[in-house]
């Protein structure tokens, strides 16, 4: 049974869309999606707890030091062309968005979108509180290490 669901995991993730893939795809003129930033494939990026190290909440001036794996990896795809955006509950408030792109500026990064919201061109999304779910099944995608598991209440089949 582990082996099959191990198998229907494998088929389901190798047909999801790779963002090299994403990039190199190109619309009815030829064009690579990059010419238009309003439909140009994004990766979502939490900021609290994510990017930067999360605490008691301060003010919205107030944000924690660099995660540095983290900011690596969006450096890296920034460097290889991609489009990060931050994401964050922050940006819920327009007087948020300030001092987050303060902060990404600080730490060196370029004048990112910050936002609250998804739209279809985004696609993934890194985030310390996201449970990942099977596409189509409602099946959550869970493993046994410290802070993985949901908060929110399990169903009895959804136990890992």
């Amino acid at each position: 049974m582990l082996g099959d669901m191990l198998a229907r995991l494998m088929q389901i993730f190798s047909r999801r869309p790779r963002v090299e893939k994403c990039l190199q795809q190109r619309n009815s003129e030829g064009d690579l999606p990059t010419s238009s930033p309003s439909n140009r494939p994004w990766i979502g990026v939490d900021l609290d707890g994510t990017l930067a190290k999360d605490g008691p909440w301060v003010d919205a001036y107030h944000i924690g030091q660099p995660v540095e794996p983290m900011m690596n990896r969006v450096k890296g795809w920034i460097a290889q062309g991609m489009k990060v955006k931050i994401v964050t509950a922050r940006a819920g408030n327009p007087h948020g968005i300030p001092p987050v792109k303060a902060w990404l500026k600080q730490h060196g990064l370029p004048d990112l979108d910050v936002t609250n919201e998804k739209d279809f061109n985004m696609i993934e999304l890194w985030d310390d509180r996201a449970i990942q779910v099977i596409p189509n099944s409602g099946t959550p995608v869970l493993n046994r290490s410290p802070g993985s598991l949901p908060k929110a209440p399990l169903e009895k089949e959804d136990h890992p």
